[in-house]
């Protein structure tokens, strides 16, 4: 009898016991902290970023600089005069060709018509002699040899002056060193030609340059600095360019072509004491310069970089904004720069 009684209450007990597990289910659901969000904020990589003293930190471990292939180096102190910027434009020399041409052209007339005024001159001279020596030969064989002899020395001057005016040409649009190397053929304008060297349009500042220095620097679209020898003033005006004008012959380096233009630079002035950043050290931001430097072990801070005064390799920067002996990332600064901007872009997250 008790025992058939246990056996009514079961399902009972079961039905309540079912309820209070789903009940806490519940309750525990309810309070449980969001994992999705703990489990994205998982996957997120660990920040190196900080801020300290007002300046952005990036820390990175020893592994982390290896793996990056991250490279430390001092600042060297040197000097430097002042630099005088101009601005240069490099010539299309294809008018330049066209005068050379036209000249070759004329030149090539000239002595045709000097072999034919020295043959006509040759023959009248033999009729002449015969006809005046009485030896059969005619009044009238003479004159003609004479006509054609005179016909020729007209075609002969005619020929020269065609040739001196293609000259003037080239001396009224490219200055009296260019009409030289045309009138010789000199190998310079050869390599000018065939754009293994460049002439360059180089204009100064007003009132900056007493005389045209002998020699300077251009820099290349590779920040390299390309040193450039003078030719000559040059008598023609470009609109692109106002002012008094000289013409420098500049080697060809990567990516320099005709109708690009340069910076001009010259040295002014005492010389200034400063440091080298070195152009491996240099990732560009928004139009600026910047390099990392290294502040404490492992610590580095990105700072920006002058480069009003660029030189062989680097930008120069005087005084001691970079102190000699600062150090600074000369490899791998692009990835701290995308390490630090990541950061911010998680933190925008």
């Amino acid at each position: 009898m008790l025992m058939s009684r246990s056996v009514k209450w079961l399902p009972g007990v079961l039905i309540a016991a079912t309820a209070i597990c789903v009940v806490a289910v519940v309750f525990m659901a309810a309070h449980r902290p969001d994992t999705g969000e703990d489990e994205q904020e998982a996957v997120k990589t660990p920040s190196h970023v900080a801020v300290q003293n007002g300046r952005t930190v990036i820390s990175l471990d020893a592994q982390t600089q290896a793996r990056e292939g991250i490279q430390v180096a001092p600042v060297t102190e040197t000097s430097m005069r002042t630099q005088l910027h101009g601005t240069a434009l490099l010539l299309p020399v294809t008018a330049l060709a066209t005068l050379r041409n036209s000249y070759v052209a004329a030149a090539a007339k000239l002595q045709r018509a000097q072999v034919d005024v020295d043959l006509s001159r040759q023959q009248y001279e033999r009729i002449k002699t015969l006809y005046e020596q009485n030896q059969n030969m005619s009044l009238k064989a003479m004159q003609d040899a004479q006509a054609v002899y005179r016909n020729q020395q007209a075609q002969l001057n005619a020929d020269e002056a065609d040739a001196k005016l293609q000259l003037d040409v080239v001396g009224q649009q490219w200055g009296a060193t260019i009409k030289r190397w045309v009138a010789s053929s000199n190998p310079v304008l050869e390599a000018v030609l065939e754009q293994r060297y460049f002439l360059a349009q180089v204009v100064f500042p007003p009132g900056e340059v007493a005389e045209p220095p002998a020699a300077l620097s251009l820099m290349s679209p590779g920040n390299q600095l390309v040193r450039a020898r003078l030719v000559s003033p040059l008598p023609q005006v470009n609109p692109q360019i106002q002012g008094i004008s000289f013409i420098y012959l500049a080697p060809s380096h990567a990516g320099m072509a005709a109708g690009m233009n340069l910076a001009v630079l010259l040295p002014v002035g005492q010389p200034l004491r400063g440091s080298v950043v070195p152009a491996s050290a240099v990732v560009w931001w928004q139009g600026k310069a910047w390099a990392y430097q290294a502040t404490s072990p492992g610590g580095f801070t990105r700072r920006e970089v002058p480069t009003g005064n660029p030189v062989r390799g680097g930008y120069f920067v005087p005084g001691a904004t970079f102190a000699p002996g600062t150090k600074l990332v000369t490899a791998g600064a692009q990835a701290l720069l995308s390490e630090e901007f990541r950061s911010q872009v998680q933190q925008e997250d």
